[in-house]
């Protein structure tokens, strides 16, 4: 995922140990790019104190003239450079002796140009560290000064190309620029707050991309299916350039009243297409009493008949929707055979993987085929898990979102929970 983030600060402000632990955020083994040059004892002290403080976590590249080189041979990785400060300190010695400030600029400004192209062509999740000079008072050699004068140059370029900009004022970082990076919609239930779906529908504009309409035990007079609900659902959603995805009941079930489950859908389905829904989800349950690793071979294949003639007879009715299927209690694989049977896509829940204990390597090669993911956490009460609380960082299902390009719905059921997970994603995207 290409991200820029600029890390500015004084001397001593505590700029280099943020900027290590943002970097070890984001990857167990990130890329540091050193500058500095060890030509006088302090320096070597201040090198070697780095060295220290980084430990074996790194893979190091010295680069104390020139970036673009080892920039070039990286791609998709965490890198860490610092410092800018210094990085331009050694181009100014190295050339202030035959180039006047002017010359110096356009020179500097092609390099950082040449920077920014590798960062994005190499999909680089990048922080530089640099020095800020804006607040120290003119030096009165020319050399100082064109070096204050570029360096300021230098920042606002940077600050300007960078997705997120951090100033460092004695340990302590403040968040002065940030961009939006998820590659994905954000979606909500529409059971945030305890009220009805045109409530939590304007409670969301603005904070959402999608609303998930929740119709798990709907019946024929839910409010949704009323003409002036779906139209005032119309109105939201087109004046927050909105979407919805509808969440389909899992009531009756598909074992034992097959047809009246047919039959629901397709009422249900009729009834929301003026809505122009995304998607339509259901679950993959099981029989009731039967758990996935006791079911014979036949049994899974009777399961996914079943299934896969569901689907069909709705894709036969309904040719122009989206459906999906859920996993509910089974690992993602479980789902293969009626997705690549029927022509649907997975609507992956992770919080079930994640609280089931089912394998997460089984995400990555299926996001091609997915419209939505529901994310969610949970917590340990009494020796149980409670799911659908704030979501957990997890670097590993991070990196594979950062490849997903459908819907991610967050499923939290309070406007607390919600915000919380929120505060987590934007934290790391």
């Amino acid at each position: 995922m290409k991200k820029i983030t600029l890390i500015l600060g004084g001397i001593r402000s505590g700029k280099s140990y943020f900027a290590e632990t943002r970097a070890e955020y984001y990857s167990n083994k990130p890329v540091y790019i050193a500058t500095a040059l060890g030509l006088d004892k302090e320096m070597q002290s201040r090198i070697l104190a780095h060295q220290k403080r980084r430990g074996n976590g790194y893979e190091t590249i010295e680069a104390p003239y020139d970036i673009t080189g080892p920039l070039k041979k990286l791609k998709n990785r965490t890198v860490l450079v610092d410092c800018l400060t210094l990085n331009l300190s050694n181009r100014l010695l190295a050339t202030s002796e035959y180039m006047e400030l002017e010359e110096l600029i356009e020179t500097d400004e092609d390099y950082l140009e040449e920077i920014h192209k590798i960062i994005c062509k190499n999909k680089l999740n990048i922080i530089f560290v640099s020095n800020e000079v804006g607040f120290s008072p003119v030096t009165p050699n020319k050399l100082g000064r064109f070096f204050q004068d570029l360096q300021g140059r230098w920042n606002r370029i940077m600050a300007s190309y960078a997705d997120e900009v951090y100033v460092i004022h004695a340990g302590i970082p403040s968040l002065q620029k940030k961009q939006s990076l998820f590659p994905f919609k954000i979606a909500a239930p529409s059971y945030l707050i305890p009220t009805g779906y045109i409530e939590n529908v304007s409670y969301l504009v603005g904070k959402v991309d999608d609303v998930q309409l929740l119709l798990f035990d709907s019946i024929p007079d839910d409010p949704l299916f009323h003409n002036d609900t779906i139209r005032t659902l119309n109105f939201l959603a087109q004046g927050a350039n909105m979407t919805y995805s509808a969440h389909m009941p899992v009531r009756p079930k598909i074992f034992d009243q097959f047809e009246q489950r047919i039959e629901s859908t397709y009422s249900i389905i009729q009834k929301v297409l003026p809505l122009s829904i995304s998607c339509f989800t259901f679950h993959y349950d099981l029989p009731d009493g039967k758990k996935w690793n006791s079911l014979t071979e036949k049994e899974i294949t009777e399961i996914d008949e079943l299934y896969i003639r569901f689907f069909l007879k709705i894709r036969e009715r309904f040719p122009q929707v989206n459906l999906a299927l859920e996993n509910t209690e089974t690992p993602l694989s479980a789902l293969d055979s009626v997705v690549q049977k029927t022509g649907i896509s997975y609507c992956m829940d992770i919080g079930h993987l994640l609280v089931q204990g089912w394998d997460i390597s089984e995400i990555r090669p299926r996001l091609k085929n997915t419209s939505v993911i529901h994310l969610h956490g949970w917590e340990t009460m009494e020796s149980k898990k409670i799911d659908h609380r704030v979501i957990l960082y997890n670097r590993d299902i991070f990196q594979m979102l950062e490849e997903f390009k459908g819907i991610l719905t967050i499923e939290n059921y309070h406007p607390i929970y919600f915000e919380k997970s929120m505060s987590v994603l934007r934290e790391y995207f």
